[in-house]
């Protein structure tokens, strides 16, 4: 590659990341398909797989997830977006022949153990999957500023997978923004709970703290 291409390269990548973080995902594909134009390493065909999982293109993401993991196996969170995205497309045989293979080779990691039972478990992974359907349109509701439909999805969303820091922070926003803060309370501490070292909820719950004490 010559300096030119290089210095693109690294500057669709940052700009694919940012627009990732800012939620536009056909624009996070746009800059990550010219970075594997340039450059088609792991690093830029797994975040291009990444901007159409968030699309909800799981046949797509699929193919270029499978094509950094046949060539690198060993590659942990490829496999974990891998598994997840052969889950949403209900290809349940290969998704738990990965989750069985990430039990294997992290046998420290005891959440591994968590998504191989949750993949096997017929009831469980159906219902993983549509509370994640019902999160991803539920954040669209949420773009297009319906939150009354946007909580409505959440609370269906959370029914299903109560486990889900995410849903649980999502309605705990909703409710925030309606200063229903015991409510926001509620949910905040459940998204921290579930998991303590993610920073936004922290800050979420921290906010709500304050606003009560006011």
């Amino acid at each position: 590659m010559s300096f030119i291409d290089i210095f693109k390269e690294k500057y669709f990548f940052r700009k694919g990341q940012k627009s990732l973080t800012a939620g536009n995902f056909p624009k996070a594909f746009d800059y990550f398909q010219k970075t594997v134009l340039l450059n088609s390493s792991e690093t830029n065909i797994f975040y291009l797989a990444i901007s159409l999982m968030a699309q909800r293109n799981y046949a797509r993401a699929e193919e270029y997830f499978q094509k950094v993991y046949k060539k690198f196996p060993e590659n942990e969170i490829n496999a974990l977006s891998y598994a997840e995205c052969l889950l949403m497309r209900k290809k349940w045989r290969q998704a738990v022949e990965i989750y069985r293979k990430l039990v294997s080779d992290f046998p420290q990691k005891n959440k591994y153990v968590e998504f191989l039972q949750r993949a096997e478990n017929v009831v469980e992974r159906e219902k993983y999957v549509k509370s994640k359907l019902l999160f991803n349109e539920a954040e669209e509701m949420i773009r297009d500023k319906d939150s009354e439909k946007a909580m409505k999805l959440l609370e269906e969303a959370f029914r299903l997978n109560p486990n889900d820091a995410n849903i649980a922070n999502n309605i705990g926003s909703l409710y925030f923004a309606r200063k229903d803060f015991p409510n926001a309370y509620r949910f905040f501490e459940k998204a921290v709970t579930i998991a303590p070292n993610n920073r936004k909820f922290r800050k979420n719950f921290s906010l709500v703290k304050k606003s009560l004490r006011k």
